[in-house]
């Protein structure tokens, strides 16, 4: 019971240490996953900075253009032409300075830049193609802004292509007589300068449900352009009112963030996505994995190994006291049962499940002794098979007979009959007057010769009773007349003398064997009398017909621990 009861114990504990196993997975998993969470919030924030600080930069990098003389004076003249077309002659001079001051900015360098009158009709530009006469950038907030005498920047979409932008008003005399507008391509050359700002982290552009540009950060699963891509769909119908989402799964490993971009692209659905990678576990034992050395060095490694040590020594010992000392015990008791020391076992001195299973065989072995059927359940034995078949000869694993001559063992086989040390030649019948050189012990006296009318005389039964014999004196009170009975002859009276000799010489042999197999543990509820006798009586007379003699005298003995029976001839 106590084994049993550890074994639920240890399973519990089992359990419970992969229970906690999972908990601190999830939890780890969690905490990690938050802490993405957290970093990713921060990271938006920066790039936010970082897109204002950038776009300072650029404004700062066009403030020469927009106060160098030849500029002031070309925006002064396309501003006070009053519909008069302006000399090509001023716009190349406007656009060789423009371009001039624009390789100065180097990194910075714009990859459009314009130059608009104070109507926003563009006057010169570098990058992209010809614009046609009369083209101007006057629909564009940031430059109607610019006109307006405020520096500005913005996200728009011009030829199909994202362009960062930022523009300063140029003023001459005190008069804003028009604006620069710079213009750098949103590409990935972008995307990884930017990057660079938020170390660990991925970033893209997106436009609709497409990056337009991208970079992966240089760290151990990053996420790619693929991965950000994958969640543009997503992000789109999880935007809040501030065009903002909270973090999102990107794929097992990773979280994003997407925001949309401010300016008139947002309305174009145009906006960044920031990702970084998200290690988490596989399974618990991961957590040894990856756990940092610096933790797994504080582990008190001699409480963790040594306490399930000893408890498991602990249920050792419960195993062997309750089960495998009971088990020796009864396998000890049951070896000596088979070996016939004992004949019962001692449910006293076994424990546990043994004592009933002791109890059961016990009750089993007294009930296929009192049925006489052996443990496998086989029919009652035999008595042909005990002690032989009649004829006296061995046949294969037959009973237990022995012949000797003349009471004398011969050590011939106890199996079967073996011929005596001289056996004697048939005997033909000898004349009256010669009488025989050993007369058998027990011959009946000579009888008178019957009467010729008389019928041959039958052996009587062994458990018939004898019928009562006549008075053979008269009552005093009867007529002298009365008819006298014959007198029995003498033949009949030696032939049931013979006859009750033999039954009480085999009743004695009976409860000899009976008590030999009783001695020797041998079950004899089905042996009985009326068919041992008659056994007896076949091999008698097979013994006698076979080699002539007048008697067989069977004698009990134990051979090999069983009770057998042995034949002596009596010539």
């Amino acid at each position: 019971m106590l084994s049993r009861f550890w074994y639920f114990l240890i399973a519990a504990l089992a359990g419970a240490g992969i229970a906690a196993a999972y908990v601190a997975q999830e939890s780890v998993d969690r905490q990690r996953s938050l802490r993405v969470d957290e970093q990713l919030s921060r990271d938006r924030a920066e790039l936010e900075l970082w897109l204002r600080y950038d776009a300072r930069e650029r404004l700062d990098g066009i403030a020469p253009m927009a106060a160098h003389g030849d500029v002031r004076n070309a925006l002064q003249q396309a501003t006070t032409r009053r519909g008069r077309p302006l000399d090509d002659e001023v716009r190349d001079r406007l656009g060789t300075t423009l371009a001039r001051l624009n390789q100065q900015l180097q990194e910075s360098a714009a990859q459009l830049l314009f130059a608009v009158d104070d109507e926003g009709e563009i006057v010169a530009q570098l990058g992209g193609s010809t614009p046609p006469a009369g083209a101007g950038l006057a629909e564009f907030p940031v430059v109607r802004r610019a006109l307006d005498g405020y520096t500005t920047d913005d996200f728009w979409i011009y030829n199909d292509a994202l362009y960062r932008v930022a523009a300063r008003p140029v003023i001459d005399q005190g008069r804003y007589v028009g604006a620069i507008v710079h213009c750098v391509e949103v590409d990935n050359t972008l995307a990884e300068r930017l990057s660079t700002r938020i170390p660990g982290a991925s970033l893209g552009f997106f436009m609709r449900e497409s990056l337009i540009a991208g970079h992966a950060a240089s760290v151990t699963g990053a996420p790619g352009d693929q991965l950000m891509e994958s969640g543009t769909a997503e992000a789109l119908g999880a935007m809040d009112e501030d065009g903002k989402t909270e973090p999102l799964d990107l794929g097992e490993n990773a979280r994003g963030i997407y925001s949309f971009v401010h300016g008139t692209a947002r309305d174009s659905d145009v906006g960044y996505v920031i990702a970084r990678p998200l290690a988490v576990m596989g399974s618990p034992l991961q957590l040894f994995q990856k756990t940092d050395d610096e933790v797994m060095g504080k582990i008190f490694w001699p409480v963790v190994v040594g306490i399930p040590f000893l408890l498991g020594l602990l249920g050792v010992f419960f195993l062997w006291l309750e089960r495998d000392r009971p088990l020796k015990a009864f396998r000890t008791a049951v070896g000596k049962l088979g070996k016939g020391e004992i004949q019962r076992l001692n449910e006293g001195e076994m424990r546990g499940p043994f004592r009933r299973i002791g109890a059961d065989l016990n009750e089993g072995l007294e009930k296929v002794a009192g049925t006489g059927m052996s443990a496998e359940k086989k029919k009652a034995a035999d008595l042909d098979q005990i002690l032989g078949p009649s004829g006296g000869e061995k046949k294969g694993g037959g009973g237990y007979f022995g012949f000797a001559d003349d009471g004398q063992d011969d050590g011939a086989d106890d199996l079967g009959f073996a011929p005596p040390a001289a056996a004697p030649s048939p005997v033909a019948k000898a004349p009256p007057a010669s009488p025989p050189a050993a007369p058998p012990p027990m011959a009946p006296p000579k009888a008178p010769p019957a009467p010729p009318a008389a019928p041959p005389l039958a052996p009587p039964r062994a458990a018939t009773p004898e019928p009562p014999m006549p008075d053979p004196y008269g009552d005093d009170d009867e007529e002298d007349g009365a008819t006298m009975v014959a007198q029995v002859p003498e033949e009949l009276l030696a032939a049931a003398a013979e006859q009750d000799d033999e039954q009480r010489h085999f009743r004695e042999v009976y409860e000899e064997f009976v008590e030999m197999k009783r001695k020797c543990g041998e079950a004899t509820a089905g042996l009985t009398f009326l068919k041992f006798s008659g056994t007896l009586r076949k091999n008698k007379e097979a013994i006698v017909q076979k080699h002539g003699v007048k008697d067989v005298r069977f004698t009990v003995y134990e051979k090999n621990g069983k009770a057998a029976l042995k034949a002596t001839p009596v010539k």
